[in-house]
């Protein structure tokens, strides 16, 4: 009962006084001014609280003067000799001194505990760094140990051939084409879904451990809560055109569903060569954030226009 009583006052004394009290005086109060002022010298938004700083000890040295000229005229209107007038002024700058080097040991405190912050965000960063840039060599360890060898062939006579790393890829791409055109030849409902399905069958023991370590790449980067854009963006650098194209195609399947998410938020296919696509009507199965990085359309809008 007691709190709904003083809420309701509340309420009452804010519409009685808030009709006339300016708008920029309703969100001051005595208790946010000097945790701004704090805020100021702890955390000053150009990096420097040398200002702040030279303020609060400007503020301090004005109160000891107009403390000192205070003690000077009642000495001279009391006439009761300096030695009152010395237990006057010392028993004032006393506390006065005692509480300046009482803020100071504070700021001091909250100072080391901002760096120790600082060197804690940065530790983690460079952890996270090491991270990432020893799974991108691992990633390229697992391009490079892809091997593929094709059989002689009489009729007609084709050589045997063998392909090695990213060479795999254009290999890759030639399966997936002709088991897409199977399918539409066997007037197939799907022929994209079933023509993956089909080159999953023929290449998965080669593309099955590329696709769950570059998925679990794309997941770790993202729930790192780092600067997760510039991340992908280095990880998109590493993936070749006929890369891209497999896994447009993988994240259309069901088998990289989980794939698709993070695809259309980082913009992974921002540079995928269209020329390549075996139809046009997969574009439309992915959002369009897949296909454009906005952010970096804007920035490019923004260097024309400079």
């Amino acid at each position: 009962m007691l709190k709904r009583y003083w809420r309701s006052c509340g309420a009452y004394l804010g519409s009685k006084v808030g009709g006339w009290v300016p708008e920029w005086m309703k969100d001051v109060s005595p208790a946010r001014w000097p945790r701004r002022i704090f805020d100021s010298m702890m955390e000053p938004h150009n990096g420097d609280s040398r200002g702040a700083l030279f303020v609060f000890t400007l503020i301090a040295l004005s109160f000891m003067a107009a403390m000192f000229v205070m003690a000077v005229v009642a000495q001279l209107q009391t006439n009761s000799g300096l030695g009152t007038f010395g237990d006057f002024f010392g028993g004032v700058l006393n506390p006065i001194f005692s509480f300046l080097t009482f803020v100071g040991l504070l700021i001091t405190i909250v100072m080391q505990q901002k760096e120790i912050r600082e060197a804690k965000a940065t530790a983690e960063k460079q952890g996270f760094e090491t991270l990432f840039f020893q799974m991108i060599t691992i990633h390229n360890s697992i391009v490079n140990s892809m091997d593929l060898r094709t059989k002689a062939s009489a009729d007609p006579p084709i050589a045997a051939q063998e392909f090695h790393g990213r060479d795999c890829f254009p290999r890759f791409y030639e399966h997936l084409k002709q088991e897409i055109k199977r399918a539409e030849n066997a007037n197939s409902p799907q022929p994209i879904e079933e023509g993956y399905a089909k080159f999953w069958e023929r290449d998965r023991k080669d593309l099955g451990h590329y696709f769950r370590y570059l998925y679990n790449m794309f997941r770790i980067v993202d729930e790192s809560g780092a600067e997760t854009r510039q991340y992908m963006k280095l990880l998109r650098a590493q993936l070749s055109d006929y890369e891209l194209i497999i896994l447009f195609y993988n994240g259309l399947n069901e088998k990289g569903a989980r794939f698709k998410p993070y695809i259309e938020k980082y913009a992974i296919f921002d540079n995928l060569p269209h020329e390549l696509l075996l139809e046009d009507k997969g574009l439309q199965l992915y959002d369009g954030s897949a296909t454009t990085d906005t952010i970096a359309a804007r920035q490019e809008k923004v260097r024309e226009f400079l």
